[in-house]
């Protein structure tokens, strides 16, 4: 039986590495069951991906607009798949056929703020109601989010299953001083630094990072925070790092992958001040590069990090100036970075492909969820 995957969010931030790192080993995986569905600009990223696993269906239909409810739905009634994933929630409405959905996080609910008005703000929320309500399995990244969906859809319980994300292959502890020292020059940044590589949304907790940083470059001024990104509907957060010293914060604006692991590697700590995660990559990412965590203390995280990362209160910027300060003076004594390094090794993409597969199977012989699904 023929399995269809909706990429066309593939370029987008989040979901997009979601997308990227599942597809190539589900592509291996299933061979020619597979049938990917791919905006046309993309076409050559997908094939590249999937190396020519499966068949491709175009469909230009852009997220959340009409087109997805009209042409989008007639596109993938045509494909041939008798189960179809979708990586997010926006999937046509009528769509009749079983469908696997994975719901990333419910933050249309808890932070509507994130939404730029009223109606994206309704369409977020029935869009994310349908695909809950109607999956036939539904994937979340982590325990902590197949519970917060469970609670606010307790019809949808028993059909979520979580399944961790992974870091790339790229991300590794393997230090490249030339790179790193290249990357440092062209983005004017200086070792010791911190690093924030991330969204700028409300729930992302921005300004409360760089109220701590205030706190600890008044006790070391030699120190930077880098903040990676940029999100023009949050001025308060440059205008935030400008009331610093010259050059303590460094806004690059959005890197490239090249520089990602490079910076990584060479910071002090990477610093996740999240009020909730879906998942927390950027925490994986930063354990499987070696590196210091500095993060909120949230259940998501300490799924992800428990023993390994500095946990702070995303309350208190008291909190994580004292975290931050902690990362400057630890030692490879304390062994949090090989607990990291051995922890992120526990996740992998072709782990999470076996594991998403084993859901697409049982759905399709119309079996119950087993007891492994649950742990």
């Amino acid at each position: 039986m023929r399995i269809g995957f909706d990429a066309r969010l593939i370029s987008s931030l989040g979901i997009g590495r979601y997308i990227s790192g599942l597809l190539p080993p589900l592509a291996e995986i299933l061979g020619e069951r597979l049938v990917v569905i791919s905006r046309r600009a993309e076409l050559a990223l997908v094939r590249a991906l999937t190396e020519g696993n499966g068949k491709l269906v175009i469909s230009d239909a852009a997220p959340y607009r009409l087109a997805e409810q009209s042409a989008l739905l007639v596109t993938l009634l045509r494909a041939g798949a008798q189960l179809v994933h979708f990586p997010h929630y926006n999937l046509p409405l009528a769509y009749p056929r079983r469908f696997v959905v994975t719901i990333h996080d419910l933050f249309s609910f808890r932070f509507p703020e994130i939404h730029s008005g009223a109606l994206p703000r309704l369409t977020n929320q029935v869009l994310l109601t349908n695909a809950t309500r109607r999956a036939a399995a539904i994937i979340t990244p982590s325990k902590a989010t197949a519970e917060e969906v469970s609670r606010r859809f307790p019809s949808a319980a028993a059909r979520v299953t979580s399944i961790g994300e992974a870091a790339g292959e790229r991300f590794t502890s393997v230090r490249n001083p030339a790179a790193e020292a290249t990357w440092q020059r062209y983005l004017g940044v200086t070792p010791p630094y911190f690093l924030y590589l991330g969204q700028w949304k409300s729930y992302k907790n921005v300004p409360l990072l760089i109220e701590a940083f205030a706190r600890v470059v008044a006790q070391r001024p030699e120190v930077q925070l880098v903040i990676a990104g940029h999100d023009p509907r949050h001025p308060e957060i440059p205008a935030a790092a400008s009331r610093l010293a010259d050059g303590s914060v460094v806004l690059p604006g959005h890197l490239p992958d090249d520089a990602v692991t490079d910076l990584y590697r060479a910071a002090a700590a990477v610093v996740v001040p999240s009020k909730a995660e879906g998942f927390g990559l950027p925490v994986l990412e930063a354990m499987s590069c070696g590196v210091t965590v500095v993060c909120s203390d949230i259940p998501v995280l300490r799924e992800l990090a428990d023993g390994v990362a500095i946990f702070c209160d995303p309350t208190s910027a008291d909190s994580f100036a004292a975290g931050m300060m902690a990362a400057l003076n630890a030692t490879p004594a304390d062994g949090r970075v090989q607990r990291g390094v051995e922890r992120a090794r526990l996740f992998s993409w072709r782990k999470a492909a076996e594991e998403t597969v084993r859901i697409y199977d049982r759905v399709l012989a119309g079996r119950p969820r087993t007891r492994s699904e649950t742990d």
